[in-house]
């Protein structure tokens, strides 16, 4: 393609540039073929390059072609605290997506964790903006180093799936940029997002799709945005205020093209002079910016290609390192495979696969190692294992195969033939004989292993989980294990923080991750018999109670309704969210943000902090950006030694709890005491020690200023706080900022 895009803009007709910027097949922009301006192709989703549809309705097509590498969700992602393994994921998905024909794939997804009911939280990463940032950051480099775009979604405030379409999402400045913005801000400007997309709800009274708050006085004018912005599919709500201050391309889940806001509507709207040619023409500039930046039809654009041995390679190692060992009592793992002959795998995770489940995140998986055919996978193991269901799973509210993601919930099925009552009596009856089939099984065998958590049913698009409980009484099952094989260790699968409380004290051993990939019953297998050291640590935290969550006890969640009967959620927890909440008003959690355990020992000490050269930091002055030397940065120095027998890999958290702003104690007030800031992971052989180098400035001690509407890390005394957890800190040291700074983002860089 030429460079003269004025030139090229020039040659258009207005029907052109109209179709450039709406759906004109179900993932496809329009192109100009007697210009040679290509259609941008596009496809679902962050686990993974989607089956493909017809251009004109939701049959698939292709389908003998389609089945790709299943990736872990970003809360496994999240899970490795590993920026590497995310580059490597992204890399992945973006190469396969080249290989599959596609220009931008629709990942990844960085929601803030609010609430851990979002049945979409699978897709996200984690409760912290800081954590999120990075991973995401790292993963869309990833993608993009393959002449690729990310789109990076959903922005913003889309942190329930009850009611996404038209939640009015009322949430202060504070919050706003300091829990769910930054996360956004960092893929944009630091790994250059080539596309974003706005969300469903509203925000402050507004469709997030034509929000001038969002996409214009924040993305384009304080983050001084250049991508294109592609609208959720039919979240478009009006045409002038949508061209006016919202999104490039509009696309749907409606075939009726012309019939899209930007299709007809829009050009009857420019030729009546109620929107500016000149509006159109500057989302045409970024599209062709787009292309070129892809090298779209150029010669030396990367080669794509889908399910290799060198992906499923880099997919095994990102599905070990996501794997979090929450409890190791009396070191019960790992198994030693010499002295056991036969274990009992109970319950239904260990055979349901879920690459064909979860809304738009669905694939075609070319295969999914479940938990029970890894361990049966386990090289140079004699072990019987021995499979019992435990518990009775509905699948009419389960997608596993070929079933719809819309598929109805257990409310909606019925039996002519049958009452309600006798229903649910022959249910219970079953699961009391799956149970006791489970326990007689676990009584003959030298161990047992529990798999369990969520599924399609309640990790999905669409929907929010009603209950933080475990389903289908798995609690019992669990409980009744342990009281006939105390030698029972529990896996636990969700793509959210879920109610451990019942059985967390009570077990011995407890292993969590979230949907892992491909390769995800491999890597369990190999932790579980100590072929890996687990290095994952929890990216949420998973509290004893729902109420324990800010969101649901101080703030709202579902929402309300406003006087018009339309659904409303205020965030009046602000920011107090996951950890934030916990630490901050010292409610205990059953396992907190940061937590994981090894089968090695390490050590830290010999914490210094020195005062480094002044850099020049960006700030914002009157809407541009300028730089000016930054007198609060800090060189963190200390060692991390491994103690134990096994080589180990450990994630080291730096956090900052400040404890006085000179003459602004008031903004003490309703602060979190403490908050995540940095962190590194790294790899220790037996006895092997490191120093650890980690460098920070006013970013990381910078708050966000309502009044000046800027960061400001404001003069004042700080802890600098080390440790292996938010609740595992093992050093410490203050440090006094003397100059007060603006800044421009909370996060400075991976």
């Amino acid at each position: 393609m030429e460079h003269n895009y004025d030139e090229i803009i020039s040659k258009m007709t207005l029907r052109e540039k109209i179709d450039m910027i709406h759906g004109v097949a179900l993932f496809k922009n329009g192109g100009i073929d007697r210009l040679d301006i290509p259609q941008l192709v596009m496809s679902d989703g962050p686990c993974g390059v989607r089956f493909d549809h017809r251009d004109d309705n939701w049959i698939p097509i292709n389908e003998e072609e389609c089945y790709v590498s299943w990736l872990p969700s970003g809360t496994a992602l999240a899970s490795t605290w590993n920026p590497n393994i995310a580059k490597n994921v992204g890399h992945v998905l973006g190469k396969e997506a080249r290989g599959r024909g596609k220009d931008i794939i629709l990942a990844p997804g960085i929601n803030i964790h609010r609430t851990p009911l979002c049945g979409r939280n699978f897709e996200y990463m984690s409760e912290d903006p800081y954590l999120t940032g990075i991973i995401a950051s790292s993963e869309i480099i990833g993608i993009q180093n393959n002449d690729v775009a990310a789109c990076v979604k959903h922005f913003a405030l889309n942190n329930q799936e009850k009611d996404r379409m038209s939640v009015n999402v009322i949430v202060d400045d504070s919050a706003l940029y300091e829990i769910y913005l930054p996360a956004f801000e960092a893929v944009t400007t630091i790994a250059d997002s080539h596309t974003i997309m706005c969300s469903y709800n509203k925000v402050r009274d507004t469709f997030a799709s034509e929000s001038k708050l969002l996409l214009t006085d924040i993305l384009r004018d304080e983050w001084h945005y250049e991508g294109v912005i592609i609208s959720d599919w039919s979240a478009v709500h009006s045409t002038y205020e949508c061209a006016m201050n919202g999104v490039d391309i509009e696309m749907g889940v409606g075939t009726n093209f012309n019939e899209y806001f930007f299709a007809d509507k829009l050009e009857e709207e420019v030729k009546a002079g109620k929107v500016p040619i000149e509006v159109i023409d500057r989302r045409i500039l970024r599209i062709l910016k787009l292309i070129d930046k892809l090298k779209i039809g150029k010669k030396d654009r990367q080669k794509g290609c889908y399910n290799t041995p060198e992906h499923h390679n880099i997919l095994l190692n990102a599905a070990r390192e996501g794997i979090v060992l929450l409890k190791n009592e009396d070191n019960v793992l790992p198994f030693n495979a010499d002295k056991i002959k036969k274990v009992a795998v109970i319950g239904d995770v260990a055979t349901r696969k879920l690459a064909h489940g979860g809304g738009s995140s669905e694939i075609k998986a070319l295969f999914e190692i479940t938990p029970l055919l890894g361990l049966n996978m386990l090289e140079g193991s004699n072990i019987e294992f021995v499979y019992a269901p435990g518990y009775y799973v509905d699948n009419a509210t389960n997608t596993n195969g070929e079933v719809n993601w819309q598929a109805a919930s257990l409310d909606k099925i019925t039996d002519p033939e049958k009452s309600d009552k006798n229903i649910l009596n022959e249910i219970q009856e079953h699961s009391n004989n799956l149970l006791n089939e489970a326990l007689e099984l676990a009584k003959t065998c030298d161990a047992v292993i529990f798999t369990g958590g969520l599924n399609r049913a309640y990790d999905t698009e669409g929907f929010d989980r009603t209950s933080y409980d475990l389903p289908y009484n798995q609690d019992r099952v669990i409980n009744a294990l342990l009281d006939v094989n105390p030698n029972t260790v529990i896996y636990l699968l969700s793509g959210s923080a879920i109610n451990t409380s019942r059985f967390a004290d009570k077990a011995k051993a407890i292993l969590w991750s979230s949907m892992n990939g491909m390769q995800g019953g491999l890597a369990l297998a190999e932790v579980i018999f100590g072929v890996t050291n687990p290095s994952g640590k929890l990216p949420v935290t998973f509290a004893a109670d729902i109420n324990d969550y800010a969101s649901h006890s101080i703030g709202e969640y579902p929402g309300t309704k406003d006087t018009d009967g339309n659904p409303v959620c205020h965030y009046r927890e602000g920011l107090m969210i996951g950890y934030r909440h916990f630490i901050t008003n010292k409610v205990k959690s059953v396992f907190n943000f940061g937590h994981g355990l090894s089968y090695t020992t390490f050590e830290y000490s010999d914490l210094s902090v020195s005062a480094a050269d002044s850099l020049k930091q960006p700030t914002i002055t009157d809407s541009t950006v300028t730089t000016e030397p930054d007198n609060n940065t800090f060189t963190i120095n200390f060692k991390v030694k491994n103690t134990g027998s096994i080589a180990g890999s450990e994630v080291a958290m730096l956090f900052i709890s400040p404890k006085s702003y000179y003459g602004n104690e008031q903004l003490l007030k309703g602060r979190p005491v403490i908050e995540l800031k940095k962190f590194i992971k790294t790899n220790l052989n037996p006895g092997e020690e490191k120093e650890i180098k980690l460098c920070i400035d006013s970013a990381s001690f910078a708050i966000y200023d309502e009044a000046g509407h800027s960061y400001r890390a404001y003069k004042g005394q700080y802890d600098i706080l080390i440790g292996r957890s938010v609740d595992d800190l093992r050093l410490c040291k203050a440090v006094e900022l003397t100059t007060e700074q603006n800044v421009k983002s909370l996060i400075s860089g991976i």
